[in-house]
């Protein structure tokens, strides 16, 4: 992180792999507000190979991401991994921690041979993905509850 205009720094972020466990309040607070805990686990969370990685300031937990292995809607692509809850707390957005945990999730994916990785991205993030590399797929869609996203496919 760069430093401030008074001369202090501000601690470089760290992202490493966490738990699944350590993911779930980031995910209740930022992607589930109002839901409970259990409601926050998501399909393949448990899984041998799925990475969970955390982003952490000054030894604070401030964003999450998780990559599993998934086939895209309407494909049967084995190879294929997908992104997803993606949180980063609202004093940290737009630092690039976003960016490092996108990073953090496309080498787990490639380390374990995929080919493809997918995600369903908010509209208001299609942005980041963007600069990552992705591309949208489709029209804007609406998860009930969530809100509105778009299917976002990087090929690697």
């Amino acid at each position: 992180m760069p430093r401030s205009r008074e001369g202090n720094s501000r601690p470089a972020p760290e992202v490493k792999p966490v738990a699944a466990t350590d993911v779930l309040p980031l995910r209740q607070l930022i992607l589930r507000p109002g839901k409970a805990l259990a409601e926050c686990v998501f399909g393949g969370d448990d899984a041998a190979d799925t990475g969970h990685f955390g982003v952490f300031v000054g030894g604070r937990l401030v964003g999450i991401a998780s990559i599993c292995r998934e086939a895209p809607p309407g494909a049967a692509n084995r190879d294929a991994w997908r992104l997803r809850g993606m949180a980063v707390v609202e004093d940290c957005r737009r630092q690039g921690l976003g960016g490092l945990l996108v990073h953090a999730c496309l080498e787990h994916a490639r380390q374990l041979g995929s080919s493809l990785v997918w995600c369903h991205a908010r509209t208001a993030a299609v942005g980041l993905y963007r600069n990552a590399g992705f591309r949208t797929v489709g029209e804007e869609f609406v998860i009930p509850d969530v809100g509105p996203h778009y299917l976002m496919t990087l090929t690697l």
